[in-house]
C-alpha cells in the first residue's frame, strides 16, 4: 500500500512532540521520511557528548530512540542528506547503516533511502550494497538537483537507475522513488512542473510501488514571508498545485503527496537567533497563513496571545481540528501555553500533518467522482 501523505521531517524535538500528539488514523495515512540533521554545536557541547568515546553512535541511537517513542505509524523512512555521503561513526560503520540498525534495533519498521545524488561516492556505494534489506518494507530511491538535470538526457537517467537496482538487487515494484524538488521559493510553478513531468515520464515504464514528489514553498525566515512586524500573509504552497497537477495528469501511477513540513530544507529555525519574530505557519487550502509578530527580546508571551488571535479570527481557521489548533485557541485567549522557537514549531507541524491528510484525501474523492462521471 501506498501512503496518503511522504512528510520530510527533521529529526529533531520539535518533530518529535507533534508526533506524539498526532491521531493513530492521521499517522497509519503517512510514511514519514525522518532526515536526521547533523549534530549540531550546542548538542556537542553537552556534557553526555563530551565525556562519550562514541558522540556520534549516541546521537543516531538517541534519534532511533525518540522515533520508536513518539512515531505511531507502521513504518519511517530513514535519511542524512546533510551528513558527508561517506559519514562514518566512530566504530567506522556508515553512519546511515548505524542508523538503519538502530532503529530496527528500537523494533522500527524502516523503509532504507538511496540518495541518486549520492551515489558517485563509492564509499556511500558500498554502504548501501551492504543494508540487510531481508525485512524492509521497501527501498526508496531520493532524486534530487542533478536527478533532474540528468533527466534531460534520458539514456544517462536511465543508466543511473539502473546501476542502482542492479548494484542493490532491486526490482522496481519492491521500492518507491521520492521526486525532492527542494527549495521551491524562488522557482515558478511552471519550471517546477517541467522538471517533474520530464521526470516522471522517465520513470513510467519501471513500475515502481509509487513515486512520490515533495518540495517546500516556505522561505527559511518569516521576514521573506511576510515582511511587515505584527501582521499576516498568505503564502502559496506551490508543492501542492503541483502534485494536484501531476495526480490528475498521470492518473494511471500511485503519485503521492510530499512537503517539508512547516518548514523548508533551508529553514533557519535550528539556530538559535534571540533577535527572531514570533510567528505560526498555518497551513491552510494550498497556502500557509503566516501570523507574524516581532522579535521575541521581551519575551514570547506578551505578543503571541495576539499573534495567535490572527490566526483564530481567519476564516481558515478549525477550531479542534488538532491537538496544534486547541494550543493555538488556548493562546489566543490568554490561557497559559508553553512558548518557544520549538514549541511553536511543534504547534505548526501537529496542525500541518492532520491538515494534509484531509487535503490529500478529500482532493482524491473529488477526482475519483470526477473520474466516474467522464467515464459513465
Amino acid at each position: 500500500m501506498a501512503p496518503t501523505y511522504l512528510p520530510i521531517l527533521k529529526s529533531l524535538t520539535s518533530e518529535y512532540e507533534a508526533s506524539k500528539h498526532m491521531d493513530v488514523a492521521h499517522a497509519a495515512a503517512i510514511h514519514p521520511l525522518f532526515d536526521v540533521p547533523v549534530i549540531s554545536e550546542n548538542r556537542q557541547k553537552a556534557k553526555k557528548y563530551q565525556n562519550s568515546p562514541t558522540p556520534k553512535c549516541d546521537y543516531l541511537d538517541e534519534v532511533a530512540e525518540s522515533v520508536a517513542k513518539y512515531w505511531k505509524g507502521p513504518l519511517v523512512l530513514a535519511d542524512a542528506f546533510n551528513w558527508a555521503p561517506d559519514a562514518t561513526v566512530e566504530t567506522g560503520e556508515h553512519a546511515l547503516a548505524y542508523l538503519h540498525a538502530s532503529l530496527k534495533g528500537q523494533g522500527v519498521t524502516v523503509a532504507p533511502v538511496v540518495g541518486y545524488d549520492r551515489w558517485d561516492d563509492q564509499i556511500y556505494q558500498l554502504a548501501m550494497r551492504g543494508l540487510d534489506l531481508s525485512d524492509a518494507p521497501y527501498v526508496c530511491l531520493r532524486l534530487e538537483a542533478s536527478a533532474i538535470e540528468d533527466a534531460a538526457e534520458p539514456d544517462v537517467f536511465h543508466d543511473r537507475i539502473h546501476e542502482i537496482l542492479e548494484d542493490m538487487q532491486l526490482v522496481p515494484a519492491g521500492c518507491a522513488v521520492l521526486l525532492d524538488l527542494g527549495d521551491l521559493t524562488s522557482k515558478s510553478l511552471m519550471d517546477i512542473t517541467g522538471d517533474a513531468t520530464r521526470v516522471l515520464e522517465l520513470l513510467i515504464e519501471y513500475g515502481f510501488r509509487y513515486i512520490a514528489t515533495a518540495g517546500s514553498s516556505m522561505p527559511k525566515s518569516v521576514d521573506l514571508a511576510v515582511k511587515k512586524k505584527d501582521s499576516t500573509a498568505k503564502v502559496i504552497r506551490k508543492e501542492m498545485l503541483l502534485w494536484q497537477a501531476l495526480r490528475t495528469e498521470f492518473s494511471g501511477i500511485s503519485l503521492v503527496f510530499g512537503d517539508y513540513g512547516v518548514r523548508g530544507p533551508g529553514s533557519n529555525d535550528a539556530i538559535r537567533n534571540p533577535n527572531a519574530n514570533a510567528k505560526i505557519r498555518y497551513t491552510c487550502d494550498k497556502a500557509f497563513l503566516v501570523s507574524r509578530g516581532h522579535s521575541v527580546v521581551g519575551g514570547w508571551a506578551l505578543q503571541m496571545s495576539a499573534v495567535a488571535t490572527e490566526i483564530v479570527n481567519s476564516k481558515e481557521f478549525l477550531p479542534g481540528f488538532s491537538w496544534g489548533d486547541q494550543v493555538i485557541a488556548d493562546c489566543s485567549n490568554g490561557l497559559p501555553v508553553k512558548n518557544g522557537h520549538g514549541k511553536w514549531i511543534a504547534y505548526d507541524t501537529s496542525h500541518h500533518l492532520a491538515f494534509v491528510v484531509a487535503e490529500v484525501q478529500e482532493f482524491e474523492r473529488v477526482l475519483t467522482l470526477a473520474t466516474r462521471a467522464t467515464t459513465a
